[in-house]
């Protein structure tokens, strides 16, 4: 198979696609945390400096005698309003432009941050907060740099009451920083995705191995071969699939056994009848007979036809059993009634063959039945007593109730049946005496029928049975509920 086209390549890829966002999402976020942690670590730094700085009350006057030394790369500045200008005062020579509306609301007392591209194009950080010096005056010939011309005018005898500090401070150091990041998370994602691509390809072929086993398992099976089984003993998933598809082919196994079996049983059954009309043919055809002769054949022909008749009758229900198209109506059935009627017909076999029959029936008991299928279950039971009960046996048939079910018991004194034949006598075409049931006229069909309609109604069959001493088939079926009413 194409590896492009394979769930494993499948999987890799949305794996693949769904770390990526993660990755993407994660470096996203570890840029932007880092990038405000630098950014407020830079202001948490400008506004310790202010305050450092607002300690010097004369910090003007140092400036003005030139003595103050700052930090590298901060400025430093100083605006006051002078004559109605506003004017400020640096240690170093370099300027920058500044909103007036910062200053001015510093002046009047309200700190703030503020982010400014200077002249050569660095990026600033500007921190201004309000200033109230301890010596205002400013020496007469200091030159102070008026703010709105832009050049240096040497004041006389300047108080300065108010003011606002300005510190500003490159990003350079945290743009270094970010770019560095990127740099890293460049290399570092994709190199991220392709190992994990690799190591996704790998444990997605472990991962699916299981499946190309059940594959190539699935593929050597074939009508003619169910014995295969998928050798995958894993607790996940796949093993749970993989067992419950060796119980299927299992199933399937003994589904195709049972119908190759059937299969040959029903031909045979059929070819005994008809290899005995054939050779009744020709035996009567190849000269003159006499009428006794020719009554005597048709009788064996016309015996023969009822019993493939019977058997082609019999698999014709067993296949509408089989294929669900048997459909019954049910209704209430009176078991006692139902019974006395049924066991009239059969009074009149048992004293043809010399046997004892009996009914009984304790109680009154009501089932939800087909009528027609439960006669045919029932007369398939009693039938089968008479034909294995010898002359001067006794058979026996009661109901009673056994909890919520009716219990109808069939009981002869017949021949039996060996305890290692019990589980077998449901199969179709199965006898019990094989050298016997051809002259008894049976053709193996009869309980496998009872049994299917035992279990149409809801029930089963129950058989207990001692070789030599006879044999009880106990039918049982859910009696109907009746609804009892409470007197008011």
């Amino acid at each position: 198979m194409n590896f492009l086209n394979s769930i494993k390549f499948k999987f890799t890829l949305w794996y693949l696609a769904i770390l990526s966002i993660l990755l993407v999402l994660l470096s996203g976020g570890i840029y932007i945390t880092l990038s405000q942690v630098l950014h407020r670590s830079l202001d948490d730094s400008l506004k310790m400096r202010a305050v450092h700085l607002s300690e010097y009350r004369d910090i003007i006057s140092i400036i003005e005698s030139g003595t103050f030394e700052g930090d590298v790369g901060e400025l430093i500045s100083f605006y006051f309003y002078s004559n109605d200008r506003l004017r400020h005062i640096s240690p170093a020579p370099v300027t920058i432009q500044l909103d007036r509306d910062l200053i001015k609301e510093a002046i009047a007392g309200k700190e703030s941050f503020s982010t400014i591209l200077s002249e050569n194009g660095q990026v600033l950080r500007i921190y201004a907060r309000p200033f109230t010096p301890d010596k205002p005056r400013i020496r007469p010939d200091k030159f102070v740099t008026d703010s709105a011309s832009r050049r240096e005018t040497k004041l006389n005898n300047i108080e300065i009451r108010s003011a606002a500090m300005i510190i500003a401070r490159p990003t350079t150091d945290i743009e270094m920083a970010l770019k560095a990041l990127l740099r890293i998370l460049y290399i570092a994602v994709p190199l991220t995705l392709l190992l994990a691509g690799c190591g996704g390809v790998f444990l997605a072929g472990r991962a699916f191995r299981p499946v190309d086993i059940i594959t190539r398992t699935a593929s050597d099976i074939s009508e003619n071969d169910l014995s295969s089984r998928i050798d995958v003993n894993t607790k996940d998933e796949l093993g749970r699939l993989a067992f419950t598809l060796n119980k299927m082919i299992e199933r399937l196994e003994k589904a195709f056994k049972r119908q190759k079996q059937f299969t040959g049983d029903a031909s045979h059954e059929l070819r005994a009848p008809l290899s005995i009309i054939q050779a009744e043919s020709t035996l009567t055809l190849n000269k003159d007979r006499s009428v006794s002769e020719y009554r005597k054949a048709l009788g064996t022909i016309a015996k023969e036809a009822d019993h493939m008749t019977q058997i082609i009758e019999q698999l014709l229900t067993l296949a509408r059993m089989d294929s669900g198209q048997e459909h019954l109506f049910f209704e209430d059935v009176k078991m006692n009634d139902f019974l006395k009627n049924l066991c009239t017909d059969v009074d009149v076999l048992c004293r043809e063959k010399k046997l004892s029959f009996e009914l009984s029936s304790s109680e009154d008991i009501i089932v939800k039945g087909h009528r027609r299928s439960l006669r045919s279950l029932i007369m398939n039971l009693l039938e089968n007593a008479i034909r294995y009960t010898d002359s001067g046996g006794n058979i026996s048939v009661s109901v009673e109730k056994k909890g919520d079910m009716a219990a109808v018991s069939v009981k002869d004194t017949g021949m039996g049946i060996l305890e290692e034949e019990l589980p077998l006598i449901f199969e179709r075409f199965y006898r019990v005496d094989k050298a016997r049931s051809r002259e008894m006229g049976g053709s193996g069909l009869g309980l496998a029928i009872s049994l299917q309609i035992a279990e149409l109604h809801g029930g089963g069959i129950e058989v207990q049975s001692t070789a030599g001493a006879g044999s009880q088939f106990t039918l049982k079926i859910p009696c109907k509920t009746l609804k009892v009413e409470r007197p008011l």
